[in-house]
């Protein structure tokens, strides 16, 4: 994992887009990476936009899969609600992931892009133990590129809050970036997404262990460069959910797929 660390922090500054996909969900329905958010919202070409999304993990060792089912209407350019069902494979373990994004760069006079959001979480709902968790965050992504291939920089912190649990003085923090491959060959199509956090998408996240950093990685293909599908948000993801650590008993490496398809209203 401290190579992991290294080698985030060692490439990052070097990495920024121009032409990203700005509407792809994160495994909690927000806009973003796999994890972190970006400081985009679903749709910025239109007033009003709908994103629906589905990502799947595989544990792998026998471990049964875990479906979360997601959405979010952006309204203005500058706001997102989004919501996801994550329907765990324990019995009572499912969770209802709540979100709002403000854009703030939308309504600012500032050029980088910078958002605000919070996350509710309502785990574990079927459950007598059930509980909430809110977050509260702030994020940049910013633009250039690397050997002329558009890529986006993502940076993210912010702070949880559990019930039941007194404050602690631990930060949230992520980082990622968004890295067009082949240009020239391949246009926008293809991205390699990277994000390292000390989060999760969920505070009871399936398979992922959010006591420490987890390192996500995987292929994002942005089918709305196809001039016919070009009105519309559709993406898919295949990515290795905690990719430097071995598989076991559900915690650890997890192959996961995800689908993102939106609409302008």
């Amino acid at each position: 994992m401290k190579k992991a660390v290294v080698f985030t922090l060692a490439v990052l500054p070097f990495f920024g887009l121009a032409a990203q996909s700005k509407g792809a969900m994160s495994l909690n329905g927000v806009t973003g990476l796999y994890v972190v958010p970006t400081a985009h919202v679903g749709r910025e070409d239109s007033a009003l936009g709908f994103n629906a999304g589905y990502h799947v993990n595989f544990p792998g060792g026998g471990v049964r899969n875990n479906h979360l089912f997601q959405f979010n209407l952006s309204m203005f350019r500058w706001i997102e609600i989004a919501g996801t069902y994550d329907g765990q494979p324990r019995a009572n373990d499912d969770d209802v992931l709540l979100g709002v994004k403000f854009k703030l760069d939308s309504i600012l006079p500032v050029k980088t892009n910078f958002a605000l959001g919070a996350n509710i979480h309502y785990n574990d709902i079927a459950f007598s133990g059930r509980h909430w968790t809110f977050q509260f965050y702030g994020v940049v992504s910013y633009s250039a590129e690397f050997f002329s291939w558009p890529a986006e920089t993502t940076l993210a912190a912010g702070k949880s809050f559990f019930e039941g649990q007194s404050p602690d003085s631990g930060i949230d923090f992520g980082m990622g970036f968004d890295l067009i491959l082949l240009p020239k060959h391949l246009k926008n199509f293809v991205h390699w997404i990277i994000d390292f956090s000390n989060f999760n998408y969920s505070a009871s996240g399936w398979g992922l262990d959010t006591g420490r950093g987890i390192l996500n990685t995987g292929i994002r293909i942005d089918l709305g460069q196809i001039p016919a599908l070009s009105g519309f948000n559709f993406v898919i993801d295949a990515y290795l959910a905690d990719a430097f650590d071995d598989s076991g008993h559900g915690m650890g490496r997890t192959f996961g797929l995800g689908l993102t398809f939106g609409v302008k209203l």
